[in-house]
This record gives structure tokens, sequence and C-alpha cells, in this order.
């Protein structure tokens, strides 16, 4: 027991100096990103299987709307952005409600809209949501499965390292929406 309990604490903790890294190049400019053409909706629907076995049947997930959009990117860490984003939905949705993602075009971007019926952020925390170790303290719990407090910074810094920007629009106890634009060239 006192193993496992060790082997999860260095897990952890791999994970965290991992985030700082990727964090750290991200802020000073030198984020290593392997663009490629990516096919968004393909990805949108990788996330989509991952999130709904992570939800394990506690919140619904779903698709709304997707397009086929095609953009050059770096396929694994604009997943990591989605996967992120979907996975603190599910986290702060209580039972019985609803996750959706959806990617549609607007004018010359994608739009990926990650959409849920959870806690919602309290407004003054919502000015802060993207900033290193940050985590708000009346919605977020500080169970043993909660983060460090990166995860949404890393995720601003490589939708930024991409040429696009995160929206967020949030009302406490009805739920919060993250839009991601990403330019399609």
């Amino acid at each position: 027991e006192a193993l496992s309990s060790i082997e999860s604490e260095v897990d952890r903790l791999t994970r965290m100096v991992g985030n700082l890294l990727v964090l750290a190049q991200a802020e000073s400019g030198k984020l290593p990103l392997d663009l490629k053409q990516v096919e968004l909706d393909t990805v949108l629907l990788e996330v989509f299987q991952q999130v709904r076995t992570l939800a394990g049947g506690k919140v619904s997930v779903q698709i709304g709307e997707i397009d086929q959009v095609a953009i050059k990117a770096d396929r694994d860490r604009l997943k990591q952005v989605m996967l992120n984003i979907a996975g603190n939905a599910v986290q702060y949705t209580p039972a019985g409600g609803l996750v959706r993602l959806s990617l549609k075009t607007v004018g010359e971007k994608a739009v990926i809209t990650i959409a849920d019926t959870g806690t919602g952020i309290p407004t003054e925390d919502l000015p802060h949501i993207f900033e290193r170790f940050y985590r708000g303290q009346k919605s977020r719990t500080r169970s043993q499965g909660s983060g460090f407090g990166l995860g949404l910074s890393i995720a601003y810094w490589i939708v930024r390292n991409h040429g696009g920007t995160i929206d967020v629009s949030s009302h406490e106890g009805s739920g919060t929406s993250f839009i991601i634009w990403l330019p399609l060239k």
C-alpha cells in the first residue's frame, strides 16, 4: 500500500514538472509545435470518446454541431487543450448534467466550443483562470483529484501560440462555455 501511494505521488509530481516545463517554454516563446495539416473534427471526436469514458455515465457528453475543418496545427497540443477543458467540464458538472462539444467555422476561424451545465465559475475568479497555479476558492474543491492550477494556463498558451484565442462565459450554478478560436490559415 505504501509503495502504491509513493508511486502515485511520483506520477503526480512528474506530471506537474512536465506541465511547468511546457508552460515555461510557452511563456518564453519557445514552445515546440509540430505544425501539420490537422482535421479538427477527427480530433474532437477522439476527445469526445475519451471524455465520455472519463464521465463514466455520471455526466452526459454530447457532440453538438460538427463541421469538417482542417487547419495547420500541432495535433497533440490542440488535443491536450480540448481534453483539459472538457475534463474540467466533467469534473465540475454535477451528476446528471451535460457537457457538449462542437466545432464550426465562422469566417476565417475554426470555433471549438466546450460547454457544460456545471457549477460555473464565480465572476471574481473569471479574470484569473488562465493564470498559472490559480484555482478558484468557491466552486473548485481541493480534493485529491484536483489539479495544480496549470491546465488552463497551458491551454491558453497553446492556443495563443497557434494564433488563436479562448473566450469564457460562465454563470454560477448554470454552467460554463469555453470558446476556442483558431485561424484557418
